[in-house]
């Protein structure tokens, strides 16, 4: 999030002299920082000091009195030069001269010693080492001790002893200070060379995550899509009792997957809050619709409760309160052998709260204290009966904190549980123009219409040709983009099904020549077919020209789906595949 930028005196006052910085911000930026925050701390010494002198003793003329108004004055200019040429060298250089020259001014016209002005000089050297360096410091520790040998020289109340000693003295501090600057500069390229290799290893541990996701749904995509299809045959009972025990195997993979790369894309701040007006009744009903299965396998009741103080329309990200609202039913029917599972949302405290009981085997007090942690479940017991990865409740903690919400847990053992959040409660307006509503089940028969497929693996091809074919699609199939376009340049099609990595012409690259020519398909919905489905992915995919992404591994259902909303229906007169 972008800071606003500064309102107020104060506010700018304090970006003048104590400048912001990025949040993974460099020593060069700390540097730039202390200058400033320095010249305004001399700058306001300063000012005491000559306050002090002028009030208390008037030996002072007028035209020294003017000089070192100017002097003091001029400190609180030297982050202007900061702030207009970035140039640390040239502002520190202006710091260090004008110190040098408003101490020899003191020393030259105080001589009552009201403040010992020499011992001010072992300031300048200081402040090149910090903001500079070494070779700046050692330079300003030079032209000191020359300016105080002159100094006693010419001015007969600046003993040449205490000045040799003040010179003496910062020379050895300089030198102390130059073996523990040594020491610093080793720890800080040290902790850059941490920086950069912790980046470097976020972005090898991002794409390796990309790939294995691409290289594991891809084969899963033929395995599910085989038993899918071997579900639609005629089958004994004993031959669908293990292909349904393979596919909820798959979906069981398929889960872990998934939890395992939202929760790499929260630690890896990849995941943003969208804020859209949604329906509270249709979002519930939604996922209860999608649970009603797992459900009514296990004999339980799914029962949904809206409080009357809960508003028809509220703003939200209902893709991620979608996520862990299910994450919750889906647990609480998981950890359920009989009884109910109530899902209720209500208002508290001016926040919308969101509970889901069930009357399942319930959580001890040492489970509850690490139930959202991540890879943790209730007890070993529970992980090898109900399986899992431990990680969708931490999931569902990140998210909702990411909502500026909160979520917790009150259960017993063997009384059930209730796993609450509340996150800011903003009503909305319905919008007025509503989008078109999907009918609850897409249409499963397409007959006539024509879809180019373009895929190379030549089990993902069988599995989609077959799914197409079983809902009276026409299918072409190309293994590349060229051939792709080729195809699309002599014959329109209703919808082209299109493969993101392929041999010679990858998939965005052929939407992108479609989308760009005129030609028969130039409008032609795509699809992209794609395991590779992270947000800036899909993102991409969209912006190179397609209408929708459907991630493999995909359920004929999902395919069905997707054809209804972007095929207008079946093309009477065409025959049947």
């Amino acid at each position: 999030m972008n800071s606003k930028p500064p309102h107020g005196v104060l506010a700018r006052l304090q970006d003048y002299f104590w400048p912001k910085q990025e949040q993974d911000h460099s020593f060069e930026e700390t540097r730039a920082k202390l200058l400033c925050g320095f010249s305004g701390i001399i700058g306001s010494v300063a000012a005491l000091h000559n306050a002090h002198i002028l009030s208390t003793d008037s030996q002072f003329s007028t035209s020294v009195t003017i000089a070192s108004l100017i002097c003091v004055l001029a400190y609180f200019f030297v982050p202007l030069i900061w702030h207009r040429t970035k140039s640390k060298v040239l502002a520190t250089s202006a710091l260090v001269c004008l110190y040098l020259f408003h101490t020899n001014i003191q020393m030259a016209y105080d001589t009552q010693y009201q403040w010992r002005q020499e011992i001010f000089l072992i300031g300048p050297p200081v402040l090149a080492l910090l903001l500079v360096g070494k070779r700046a410091a050692w330079v300003a520790t030079g032209v000191i001790s020359v300016n105080l040998i002159l100094a006693a020289l010419w001015q007969d109340h600046l003993p040449l002893g205490s000045m040799v000693v003040v010179a003496a003295v910062a020379v050895t501090l300089m030198t102390g200070l130059t073996l523990f600057h040594n020491e610093i500069e080793r720890k800080e390229l040290h902790l850059i060379e941490l920086r950069d290799e912790a980046q470097r290893a976020d972005r090898e541990k991002s794409e390796f995550l990309a790939k294995m996701s691409h290289e594991i749904r891809t084969p899963l995509n033929g395995l599910s899509g085989i038993l899918q299809l071997l579900d639609e045959t005629d089958l004994t009972e004993d031959q669908k009792s293990l292909v349904a025990t393979g596919r909820s195997s798959g979906r069981s993979l398929m889960t872990l997957i998934n939890d395992v790369l939202d929760y790499s894309k929260i630690a890896a701040h990849g995941i943003s809050i969208e804020s859209i007006p949604f329906s509270t009744r249709e979002f519930l009903t939604a996922i209860s619709a999608g649970q009603s299965g797992a459900a009514k396998a296990k004999d339980l009741s799914l029962n949904i409760e809206i409080a009357a103080d809960v508003p028809a329309w509220i703003s939200g990200d209902p893709t991620r309160l979608n996520q862990v609202v299910t994450n919750l039913v889906g647990n609480a029917i998981k950890f359920s052998q009989d009884g109910a599972v109530t899902l209720e949302m209500s208002v508290r405290d001016s926040l919308l709260y969101v509970a889901v009981r069930d009357q399942g085997i319930g959580l001890t007090q040492e489970a509850q204290a690490r139930v959202f942690n991540k890879f943790e479940q209730a007890s070993s017991a529970t992980n090898r009966r109900y399986g899992g990865t431990g990680l969708g409740l931490s999931i569902s903690k990140e998210l909702v904190e990411l909502m500026e919400g909160e979520i917790g847990v009150e259960s017993a053992p063997f009384k059930g549980s209730t796993f609450w959040f509340t996150v800011p409660l903003v009503p909305a307006e319905p919008p007025e123009t509503s989008p078109p509503q999907m009918a609850a089940v897409a249409p499963e028969s397409f007959d006539g219409v024509e879809v180019l497929v373009v895929e190379d693996n030549r089990t993902n091809q069988m599995i989609v040709r077959r799914f197409l074919e079983s809902m009276g699609v026409v299918v072409d199939m190309v293994e590349d983009g060229r051939p792709a376009l080729q195809r699309c340049a002599a014959k329109r099609y209703d919808l082209i099904l299109m493969d993101i990595q392929l041999l010679d012409m990858d998939g965005m690259e052929a939407t992108e020549i479609l989308r760009g020519h005129p030609g028969p398909n130039q409008r032609t919905p795509i699809v992209a077919l794609s395991a590779n489905i992270l947000p800036e992915q899909t993102n991409a995919y969209l912006k190179a020209g397609m209408n929708a992404c459907l991630g493999k591994p995909f359920r004929k259902d999902e395919l069905s789906k997707i054809m209804g909303e972007l095929v207008k229906g079946p093309k009477v007169g065409k025959p049947a595949a």
